[in-house]
């Protein structure tokens, strides 16, 4: 097995052997084998990642998260599989994939979201979800903020400027809104 591991701050794009392409985002690692073998092509994936997968109907695409399998059925999507986070996020781009917990499955249409809560195992299903919002890390340009909660928004910033975060009076709950370019320095933010 091969294991690729981006650093806090850091973002990666590789070709799988397959021909599938797979852009990770800071703090994020893939493992998988450096051929397919057998009859499904299995990888592991933590943090997050957006792929394109290359079709192959004699080998179904499977990626394992910590809570999730997602049977790829030849697409484009998004999954955050963050432990920090409060559930592993699926966003379809196009195609379709399935969404397996122990208790439950789903299959998604492109511009859904799944939401996988970490600790019930619950998929909840968003239709219309934000595309941008999902993939605004792939983009590098830009953090897209819109209706943000302030801990969540905290979280990704640790991530993408390697520091880390400390609540001296407890958590705001307040939203932002807006844009802001990944390209800054810390001190610009």
């Amino acid at each position: 097995m091969l294991q690729l591991t981006t650093p806090r701050g850091g973002q990666y794009q590789a070709v799988l052997p397959d021909g599938t392409k797979i852009w990770l985002n800071a703090a994020s690692s893939i493992r998988f084998p450096s051929k397919f073998d057998g009859n499904e092509r299995g990888v592991e994936i933590t943090g997050e990642a957006y792929l394109e997968v290359a079709k192959n109907t004699r080998q179904p695409f499977i990626v394992h998260t910590s809570k999730t399998v997602i049977e790829v059925l030849g697409t484009s999507f998004n999954v955050n599989a963050y432990s920090d986070e409060e559930a592993v996020k699926t966003t379809l781009i196009e195609g379709s994939v399935k969404v397996k917990t122990t208790e439950k499955e789903a299959i998604l249409k492109p511009g859904q979201q799944a939401a996988v809560d970490h600790d019930s195992h619950l998929i909840s299903l968003i239709n219309g979800s934000d595309i941008d919002q999902a993939l605004a890390w792939k983009r590098r340009f830009r953090f897209t903020l819109i209706g943000q909660i302030f801990r969540l928004l905290l979280r990704q910033l640790a991530r993408w400027y390697d520091v880390e975060v400390v609540y001296e009076r407890g958590i705001p709950n307040v939203k932002f809104g807006g844009e802001m370019q990944r390209d800054l320095k810390l001190p610009q933010c």
